[in-house]
């Protein structure tokens, strides 16, 4: 089958479209952005001895030495710790100010660490930033490597979508310029992904928890005026589709951590000072809390601080829903103002990941500000001297809850930055990694399966926005398919995965979808005459030679097809 009638009247828009003529009772379809399963290779949590990097400011933002391990006090959950290990880490190139009251010659000399390579990883979270804050971000980047960077200074640039196998680090700034302009945008937001009803990965994040039922009724009202089903239809789909748009969520936010753990793994071989800045709009941490504490321990291990940026700055809340999403269609006013409450957390929740990562590793989280240039100049530096209190969990149970951490100073007037607090260890720990399905396995794989009548072509566009864009077009051969017959209906139902594979077969970008079939009698045969129908959706990209790769399964036998073709994205 030709390129040209596969394509004719192609829907250019990132959802499945499928061919004119068929009723919307006889076929229901939906796409979401796929990502693999992460590597199975978790650790887990067991916490026997907490760390908490402390640093310690005066009035003038000034890094404060000569505090000893007396000096401070730490509570779990309420209840005092006895602080066990104590250490304290000297950075920087001229001398902390000295603890009021500390004895001569107690703030120690960094004579031997003004020497010591600072090694800098600056990491844009091109995934979960939107294109405007990204743009400023990457402004404020490009400034700070042209005006704020030090003798020894090297700085390497990377993003949450792409880590390279090796960190180049350098001082070239003409070179860090142009890799910074580079970074382009990778989303793949949880919101906006449907239509109707929209629900974005917070709703979704509370629906898959339980955590408020207007949410979920909210929800299936709206479906129920899309679709005119029944309430408990539209219950069972609200949850359906929330199940699978906070899994796509926490799957971009592991892939984030991931990412972040790969850098430090990286970093930890480098001999000097290491601070990895993230720049990100803020991704839900929500479920996440024992790899949140895996990063974190990672990080403090290989002595990496971690300072994120809030590029989205200082937001506001306008009442309602965005400009570009549909309007509200049937929800009540319980569920209207259910919905409206959230905007704010739904904000603040995406930070709270970026401020734990920071708060944890003895950084700073720089948010509420527009002035990101300024974040980036605050951010930019090391502390001039950290504290590392350590102490055994005593009195606690092994809940597997968030332990809120709260230091204090036994005396002085100061301001602390410390740690929020860890995830206990629980009898039962959460099993975190989606094991790999049959899909994701042969979407991986090399070969050609062709267990069912479906085919694969591609055809080159540009998005909206100029960017290089690939439509896809899985075409079905019902004629050949096996169908479930009940009364006048045939029933199947269609699992797939599309992806563009780069060298090695690393995963670029893909989407992944359902379709379900219901056919009377007369659409069959139509769609016997027109040789089946098109699954239409389109995937972008950076421009480039990728592999497009396509995998069908059906559900009445589980048998699969899979194919791949070249494909020049430019």
């Amino acid at each position: 089958m030709g390129l040209g009638r596969l394509f004719s009247g192609f829907l250019i828009a990132a959802v499945v479209a499928v061919a004119q003529g068929i009723p919307s009772d006889e076929l229901r379809a939906r796409s979401l952005p796929y990502v693999p399963p992460p590597p199975p290779n978790v650790l887990k949590s067991e916490v026997n001895l907490v760390e908490v990097p402390v640093v310690v400011r005066d009035g003038k933002h000034r890094a404060i030495a000569g505090l000893k391990q007396a000096d401070f006090q730490v509570f779990d959950m309420g209840k005092k710790q006895e602080v066990t290990t104590f250490s304290m880490e000297t950075y920087g190139g001229t001398a902390p100010t000295p603890a009021a009251g500390a004895p001569a010659g107690a703030a120690p000399a960094p004579a031997a660490e003004t020497h010591r390579p600072r090694f800098i990883t600056l990491c844009f979270d091109n995934i979960a930033t939107p294109f405007a804050d990204l743009r400023a971000a990457k402004t404020a980047a490009e400034n700070f490597v042209k005006t704020r960077l030090t003798p020894g200074d090297k700085v390497t640039v990377v993003t949450t979508a792409s880590v390279p196998p090796t960190l180049n680090y350098i001082d070239d700034v003409p070179k860090l310029v142009a890799a910074i302009e580079a970074v382009s945008l990778q989303q793949r937001s949880a919101d906006r992904m449907v239509e109707c009803p929209r629900i974005t990965g917070y709703q979704a994040y509370v629906i898959t928890n339980h955590l408020d039922n207007d949410t979920l009724e909210g929800v299936a009202e709206e479906d129920m005026a899309c679709k005119r089903i029944s309430h408990s239809q539209a219950i069972q789909d609200a949850q359906s589709l929330a199940r699978m748009v906070w899994e796509y969520s926490l799957t971009n936010s592991r892939n984030t951590l991931y990412t972040i753990g790969a850098l430090v793994d990286s970093m930890k071989q480098l001999s000097g000072r290491r601070m990895l800045l993230l720049a990100s709009s803020g991704f839900l941490s929500g479920n996440l809390e024992y790899l949140m504490d895996e990063m974190t321990t990672k990080a403090l291990h290989a002595e990496v601080v971690i300072n994120s940026l809030d590029a989205k700055g200082l937001y506001t809340m306008v009442p309602g829903r965005p400009v570009d999403a549909p309007p509200m269609r049937g929800r009540s006013p319980r569920a209207q103002i259910a919905e409206l409450s959230q905007q704010s957390r739904q904000e603040s929740a995406k930070d709270d990941g970026m401020a734990q990562l920071a708060l944890g590793t003895g950084g700073a989280f720089y948010h509420n500000s527009n002035d990101l240039e300024r974040g980036f100049q605050e951010l930019g530096a090391v502390p001039d001297v950290v504290y590392i209190l350590g102490f055994s969990p005593t009195d606690t149970a092994k809940d597997g809850k968030f332990h809120p951490l709260k230091v204090k100073l036994a005396s002085g007037h100061y301001t602390l930055q410390a740690r929020m607090g860890y995830t206990a260890a629980s009898k039962t720990a959460p099993v975190e990694i989606r094991q790999p399905t049959r899909l994701d396995t042969e979407l991986l794989a090399t070969g050609t399966r062709a267990d069912i009548p479906v085919t694969i072509a591609s055809e080159l566009a540009k998005s909206e926005a100029g960017s290089p864009m690939l439509n896809v077009a899985l075409h079905v051969d019902v004629k050949n398919m096996k169908f479930d017959t009940r009364a006048d209906r045939r029933g199947q139902k269609l699992d797939f995965l599309i992806a563009l594979l780069g060298p090695g077969g690393a995963f670029i970008a893909g989407r992944q979808g359902q379709v379900e079939l219901s056919l009377k009698q007369a659409t069959f045969d139509a769609l016997v005459a027109n040789e089946g129908f098109n699954i239409k959706l389109n995937v972008q990209a950076p421009p480039g030679n990728y592999t497009l790769r396509g995998v069908v399964q059906d559900a009445i036998e589980g048998k699969i097809s899979s194919s791949s073709i070249p494909v020049d994205l430019h």
